[in-house]
């Protein structure tokens, strides 16, 4: 076994300047975590009920009473701590450093001695822990804790919650596996794999990769775990049979949880897409920490067919509401869909390992693309007020239809399932991250987001310096602040047509992988030019998908846009786009940013029947457009983002 992966620098060692991602990151660490944190102490009036911290007290034994909410309700409280852990590594805070404490010594009483937590079985039978994998959500709660205890360990170097987490690992490892007496058993819910990773990271210790390969490798084997626990529960197997491959559209039992096949075998993204994700990440991961070439192919496999087609515009995946689940190839309505927050979230992960393990522009394209789009989408421009689903039409009155109750026309302060803030917060204190690579003496940069990396290479440290005003302008310096011989690539966006890369008047072409490579000894000083055409331009649709038939989406660089009623009236259906240029306009509300206008119609009826033989009236409109990550902080409204055109 080898490893033969990139690595990002530690966030301590990046300084994110971007006036863009800066307001973003400032909201989440000053307002997003204290919210957060309020919130799932039950300290804010008006928003749903968490109960998650009162569950860890009762588990404690330092109150008395029944379990609240989900039974994955922990996790809740593990993507805050693990947010805080990024956080902490960035800006030191001690007063978040003793909340963050008091939470771990929580962890601490409320776990058993043989490494066990999870509250729910904790509290209400904790005779029933293992018996059902396929619905409650223990290892997937176990994974967020793992993530959050590295993450929190870095930042702090203290080791307490980390000691905790490895004991909650020591004791999977010893419940599951191949070996005599242990269960063969997988998680319902991906994540348990990403946690062990990346506790094997942080510790070295290889029976941590080895568990997170074995729950990868036993997925899909026959018979079924799912259905080996279901009969030792008395639980009759067509029942869940009969009910999700109705949700799903296919006879395939458990395709919901990705355990139809034997995850090699899998050549279409089904079930639900954060769970397919997740899954996705872990095989990406573990394929390059073992040099696995045939689970390598296999995660190549899911994700061109995620991306190639069922991945909308935004990045946003997982169209069908039944089931938070992709449905089938080209099937993405822009109305009823889902494209859960989470789900975006879990694609930006996938694209990083992926990349990790063979770096593609491709990969950072759709990287790109979930940031500035449909994840950012999912929280407010105040950062406490949340959206779960992404719809890329909106119509306030349709939401009041029973199949589309689940699309949210306004923020929400809170979920019952919250799994979604929490899950933007650790995203984008962690944001760092996904900014640099390194292998040997390359340095990768992948997103264009101003900061300052000090990065080490085999000859010694260097420091990158990248400023610029990206997305809404498209050029940028890279300085070499320290000197040093190095292969700088710089990745162009498979969006940007035109671009110019240049150091010392010599100018750089791209290569076959997306990106531009500079192999070079700089000076202290030496300064790459960077350029990308950010012209806005149409989008069209693949004809086989009847959704977007005659429509067109506006973007600019990076950027998504789409009408709102604030800026364009109601009955946005009735407006059409023009074959006219795209004019930008700066403006500073919802927010500082650049909309775009374009000349449009209005069709009009021509008298008030339902049904009339005449024509419509069509009269001249200017259309305009805001980035779609800023919708909906304005009140209620329409918006839309594929629009007639003509």
């Amino acid at each position: 076994m080898e490893e033969n992966l990139l690595r990002s620098p530690d966030l301590k060692d990046i300084r994110i300047t971007d006036a863009f991602w800066r307001k973003r990151i400032d909201v989440a660490q000053n307002i997003s975590i204290d919210y957060m944190w309020k919130a799932i102490n039950d300290e804010i009036e008006g928003i749903t009920p968490s109960g998650c911290m009162r569950n860890f007290r009762i588990a404690a034994g330092l109150e008395k009473g029944d379990f609240y909410g989900f039974q994955f309700q922990d996790s809740d409280l593990y993507k805050w701590l693990e947010a805080v852990g990024y956080s902490l590594q960035t800006k030191p805070d001690s007063e978040l450093e003793a909340r963050a404490d008091s939470a771990i010594d929580l962890m601490e009483k409320a776990q058993l001695d043989d490494g066990y937590l999870d509250t729910y079985y904790i509290i209400k039978d904790i005779g029933k822990r293992w018996t059902c994998l396929r619905d409650m959500h223990e290892l997937y709660v176990a994974g967020h804790m793992m993530e959050a205890a590295c993450a929190y360990c870095k930042a702090t170097g203290k080791r307490k919650v980390l000691d905790i987490a490895c004991r909650f690992a020591d004791h999977i490892c010893t419940v599951f596996g191949p070996g005599e007496g242990q269960k063969k058993g997988i998680p319902g819910h991906q994540e348990v794999e990403l946690g062990l990773l990346r506790l094997y990271g942080v510790t070295g210790n290889r029976k941590y990769l080895e568990q997170a390969k074995f729950f990868l490798d036993e997925r899909g084997q026959q018979p079924c775990y799912f259905d080996t626990e279901a009969a030792d529960r008395g639980e009759k197997k067509e029942t869940y049979e009969k009910a999700w491959s109705r949700v799903q559209g296919r006879d395939l039992p458990y395709n919901y949880q990705q355990a139809h096949k034997p995850v090699r075998e899998q050549k279409e993204a089904v079930g639900h897409a954060v769970r397919c994700c997740y899954m996705l990440s872990a095989m990406a991961e573990c394929a390059g920490l073992t040099g696995d070439e045939s689970l390598d192919a296999a995660a190549e496999t899911l994700w061109r067919d995620i991306t190639e087609k069922q991945m909308y515009l935004t990045a946003g995946v997982g169209s069908q509401s039944d089931g938070e689940s992709f449905s089938f190839d080209y099937d993405l309505p822009n109305d009823r869909m889902y494209n859960e927050t989470c789900a975006s979230i879990a694609l930006l992960m996938s694209a990083k390992r992926l990349f990790e393990r063979l770096p593609r522009s491709s990969y950072e394209d759709v990287a790109e693309r979930a940031l500035f789009n449909g994840i950012l989408s999912g929280i407010s421009l105040d950062g406490t007020r949340f959206f779960y689903c992404n719809p890329m039409e909106v119509w306030p009155e349709r939401a009041k239809r029973r199949a589309d109750m689940h699309i949210d026309t306004v923020r929400q302060g809170w979920y019952g399932c919250a799994c979604c803030p929490t899950n933007v917060l650790r995203t984008l204190t962690g944001l760092g991250a996904y900014i640099w690579s390194r292998k040997d003496d390359t340095v990768y940069l992948n997103q264009y987001i101003a900061s300052e990396a000090r990065i080490s290479l085999p000859g010694g440290d260097t420091v990158l310096e990248l400023k610029g005003s990206y997305p809404y302008s498209g050029k940028m310096t890279l300085t070499v602040r320290e000197a040093a011989s190095l292969n700088l690539a710089l990745r162009i966006p498979g969006w940007c047509e035109s671009f110019r890369v240049s150091c010392g008047g010599r100018e750089y072409e791209r290569s076959a992988n997306g990106y531009v490579y500079l192999r070079e000894a700089f000076a202290a000083g030496a300064v790459i030019s960077i350029e990308l055409d950010m012209t806005p331009r149409k989008v069209y649709c693949s004809a086989n998908v009847p959704f977007n038939a005659g429509r067109a989406a506006l973007t600019r660089g990076p950027l998504v846009y789409c009408m709102e009623e604030a800026d364009n009236g109601k009955q946005l259906w009735n407006l059409k786009m023009t074959d006219s240029a795209v004019s930008e306009q700066r403006r500073s509300e919802p927010e500082e940013m650049i909309a775009l206008t374009i000349p449009g119609l209005r069709e009009e009826s021509a008298e008030g029947a339902l049904y009339t033989a005449r024509k419509k009236t069509v009269t001249p409109k200017e259309l305009t457009f805001i980035p779609y990550y800023a919708w909906c902080n304005r009140g209620e409204g329409e918006m839309q983002v594929w629009v007639r055109d003509e």
